[in-house]
């Protein structure tokens, strides 16, 4: 069959990939096109006459697309032609595929390429388009209609550049430790975040990509101006302050015992309570911050602990020092069962104290009576006790102790020269 040889090339490049597919498709059928150089426009098919044919039709029907092709030009940036190619070209190889149709790119040039300042988040300043230049042309060539949809194929990789309203005391938040939020933000949705320079205090944030992915990052970026606005409100909210005196000689109680009484008003309002330190001034003064009902809340109930420690009183009682241990018990573990059976505070005399006698019982005043008659009942029931098992040594001189029953046998008498023979 007769062939323009200015048609040859299409079916010979990409080492013959259209032959191998007329073979693969038609039977294995063999198309054989003269050297090049020898200005022949005939080809030679072999094989069955049935695949032969259908091969004929097809080659033919290439031709007519070959005949019909025409060559578009695209403008796009050469600053821009590596995202549209993607990783190792696959993007136009994918539309070249699809679309059947021949790209070309412009040889690439140098002093094209204008580079802006680098900023903080490692990105560049975006420019604004210049008049089209040789090296911003795309060519693609194929059937007119099969050009346009390519086209538009490659527009629609073209990146897009888009500004997003982002409060610039917001920027360094959004950049995050080091760039790494802003990083992470790029690699996840494949654009490029330009953030202007802190001197500027700009609130706008560019975005550079593929329109989809433009579109995903700037919603992204949005969700996040929300996120950090509502830990903003929220940190606001949580700074309501109130400040509460009283009397210093109650912060032991409202402390509690290594801290468990105030740790458990923290826990049960979510608030944060602050007690003054040795050397301030205003050594009454009790800080709570947090939610304003919290706090609320809170100080009524440290208010009510310190009505109720108002109400208590405090009474000594004299306690025979030898029973102290038996009532503490064994690591403090009976009076601490005694105190809150009675509801009373126990306080006993340190080592050496000039009256080791004394112990104080402090709480609501019936609790004391209850708790002091309790105390001495103790000591009665100890000291008795201790009376009933209480044992003298013996005395060797005494009849009372070693009383005599008759008459004994009085031992044998040794002289000093031993015992007598006889």
């Amino acid at each position: 069959m007769v062939v323009d040889p200015r048609h040859h090339r299409h079916f010979v490049c990409r080492r013959g990939q259209v032959l191998r597919e007329l073979a693969e498709e038609y039977g294995g059928v063999a198309v054989s096109f003269p050297r090049t150089g020898t200005h022949s426009d005939c080809i030679t098919l072999k094989g069955a006459r049935e695949c032969v044919d259908a091969a004929k039709r097809r080659i033919q029907e290439i031709i007519q697309d070959l005949e019909s092709q025409v060559s578009v030009e695209v403008v796009v940036p050469q600053r821009f032609h590596r995202a549209v190619m993607g990783p190792k070209g696959c993007r136009i190889q994918q539309i070249t595929r699809e679309h059947e149709v021949q790209i070309k790119f412009p040889e690439r040039e140098e002093s094209a390429t204008q580079d802006a300042c680098p900023v903080e988040n490692g990105s560049t300043s975006p420019e604004a388009d210049s008049v089209p230049r040789k090296c911003d042309i795309i060519t693609v060539t194929g059937r007119v209609e099969k050009c346009e949809q390519a086209r538009a194929a490659l527009l629609a990789l073209v990146p897009v550049t888009v500004d997003v309203e982002v409060p610039y005391d917001l920027h360094r938040y959004i950049i995050g430790q080091k760039g790494s939020g802003i990083r992470k933000m790029m690699e996840d949705y494949e654009v490029n975040i330009w953030v202007p320079q802190p001197e500027q205090q700009s609130d706008v944030i560019k975005v550079t990509g593929q329109e989809a992915s433009v579109e995903r990052a700037r919603q992204a970026l949005l969700d996040r101006v929300r996120e950090l606005q509502a830990e903003q409100e929220d940190r606001a909210l949580r700074s309501y302050k109130v400040t509460l005196s009283v009397d210093p000689k109650y912060h032991p109680k409202i402390i509690g015992r290594k801290g468990a009484v105030i740790s458990q008003i923290r826990k049960d309002h979510d608030v944060n309570v602050q007690f003054p330190d040795k050397g301030d001034e205003q050594q009454d003064v009790i800080v709570i911050w947090g939610y304003e009902r919290n706090v609320e809340e809170a100080k009524a109930a440290i208010e009510q602990m310190v009505a109720a420690l108002q109400e208590m009183v405090s009474e000594d009682v004299r306690l025979d020092h030898r029973v102290h241990a038996r009532v503490i018990g064994a690591r403090g573990k009976a009076i601490r069962k005694l105190m809150e059976e009675f509801k009373v505070d126990i306080r006993f005399p340190q080592p050496g104290s000039e009256d080791p006698d004394k112990v104080t019982v402090t709480g609501l005043p019936e609790n004391v009576d209850k708790a002091i008659d309790h105390l001495l009942n103790l000591e009665e029931e100890y000291v008795r006790s201790t009376h009933t098992y209480t044992y003298c040594a013996p005395d060797m001189s005494s009849a009372e102790d070693f009383p005599t029953f008759g008459s004994g046998v009085a031992p044998k008498q040794t002289s000093a020269w031993g015992p007598k023979k006889f």
